[in-house]
């Protein structure tokens, strides 16, 4: 909210908003492990990703997670928090085309899914994000609201409120995805060979690329090799200016 503010006072000042809430990624985990013939167990994980909000310079950074932490966290190894709790990490992966454009965009969302390898286990964590989105400013976009769920056995998925406390059985999971960053400046303004190079590393998609940036390539789908189309980008530009 702060660094919002301060990009009422002009560009160049501020930031847009970043993620809030830790999250299914950063949930404390309980229960007793079969591996340790039902030793009790008690940890916090941290898998959680959490996108940053852009600046006046620089795209958001990736592992951002709160404000008060602002990239600064030691996140957990998969391999390891496998070995420390009888869990077991089913996905963890970026989003493409989540956060929020602009000029300088905000960083992506990312899921989480894990499941456990034990009777049972209590999963808790704090949150939030899932009302409002992380705000663009200057003509930025806003980033992506987190979600959460956890899925049964039989495939049924429940969405989660911000904070709660789950209690997994065998074939259960919980599924998270974090808030990405906000963007700072117009989307349009944004150099187009970055916009190329966030599609070849899958940070945004072709459609995105074209739809919210107005950036087109020579050729589809981009892959390397591909190139600006510096005409059709103008054109497709100026008419979503006139939008």
């Amino acid at each position: 909210l702060t660094g919002a503010a301060f990009a009422q006072l002009g560009d160049g000042q501020g930031l847009a908003e970043g993620a809030v809430g830790p999250g299914v990624g950063m949930a404390v985990v309980s229960g007793r492990d079969p591996r340790f013939n039902g030793a009790p167990f008690i940890n916090q994980i941290h898998l959680n990703i959490n996108g940053g909000p852009a600046s006046p310079k620089a795209d958001g950074w990736i592992t951002y997670g709160i404000p008060v932490v602002a990239g600064l966290m030691y996140r957990d190894s998969i391999e390891i928090d496998e070995l420390k709790h009888p869990l077991e990490v089913r996905r963890l992966a970026l989003i493409p085309g989540t956060g929020g454009a602009g000029r300088f965009r905000g960083a992506p969302s990312a899921e989480i899914e894990f499941g456990i390898k034990s009777d049972a286990m209590t999963v808790m964590y704090p949150g939030d994000g899932q009302e409002e989105p992380p705000k663009g400013v200057r003509g930025g976009l806003d980033g992506a609201r987190a979600e959460r769920f956890v899925i049964r056995k039989n495939g049924e998925s429940t969405k989660l409120t911000n904070a709660a406390r789950i209690e997994l059985a065998p074939g259960d999971a919980v599924r998270g995805i974090d808030c990405s960053g906000g963007g700072y400046g117009s989307p349009l303004e944004r150099d187009p060979e970055r916009v190329l190079d966030d599609v070849l590393e899958r940070y945004e998609t072709e459609e995105r690329a074209a739809d919210v940036y107005g950036v087109i390539f020579d050729s589809y789908p981009v892959r390397d090799g591909s190139k600006v189309d510096a005409r059709a980008t103008d054109e497709k530009r100026r008419a979503l200016a006139t939008i």
